[in-house]
C-alpha cells in the first residue's frame, strides 16, 4: 500500500473531512488512528513514523511541499473534491505539476464530481483565475 517505504497523502479541503475520513480508513484497516492511517491538519498532527497513509488539507500539502520542494516522502499525491476549488488547491496542483517534472516516480489522481479535466491540467488556467 505504500512504495518504496513512502507515504500516500490524500488532501481534502476542508479540516473535517481529512479527520473524519482517517478515521474512517483506520477503522475499515482495523488499526489506530494516527499508527498506519493518520491525518494532518492546522494545529493537529495525528501521524507517527508508522503512518503509510495521510490525509491533509490542501493548505497543509502545500506547507510541506515548502519544508520539502519534491514531496520525497511521497509516492502518491491525491488531490480529492477538487472541484471544491480554493487558492491552496490551485497552488498545490500548479506545484505538483513542476514537481512531476523532476520526480517521475511520484504519482498524482486528482479526483472530482464535477471539474474539467482540461482545465485543472493547465496551470496557467488556475493562476489565471485568481489574478484576474
Amino acid at each position: 500500500y505504500n512504495v518504496n517505504g513512502k507515504l500516500i497523502g490524500i488532501t481534502q479541503p476542508r479540516r473535517i473531512a481529512a479527520v473524519s475520513l482517517a478515521a474512517r480508513v483506520a477503522e475499515e484497516r482495523n488499526c489506530a488512528l494516527g499508527s498506519e492511517v493518520g491525518y494532518t491538519i492546522r494545529f493537529d498532527d495525528c501521524t507517527n513514523s508508522d503512518t503509510k497513509v495521510k490525509f491533509l488539507t490542501d493548505g497543509m500539502l502545500v506547507r510541506e511541499m515548502l519544508g520539502d520542494p519534491l514531496l520525497s516522502k511521497y509516492s502518491v499525491i491525491m488531490l480529492d473534491e477538487a472541484h471544491e476549488r480554493s487558492v491552496n488547491t490551485d497552488i498545490a496542483a500548479g506545484l505538483l505539476k513542476k514537481i512531476l517534472k523532476k520526480r517521475s516516480d511520484l504519482r498524482i489522481v486528482i479526483s472530482s464530481a464535477t471539474i474539467d479535466a482540461y482545465k485543472i491540467s493547465t496551470v496557467r488556467y488556475c493562476l489565471m483565475l485568481y489574478s484576474q
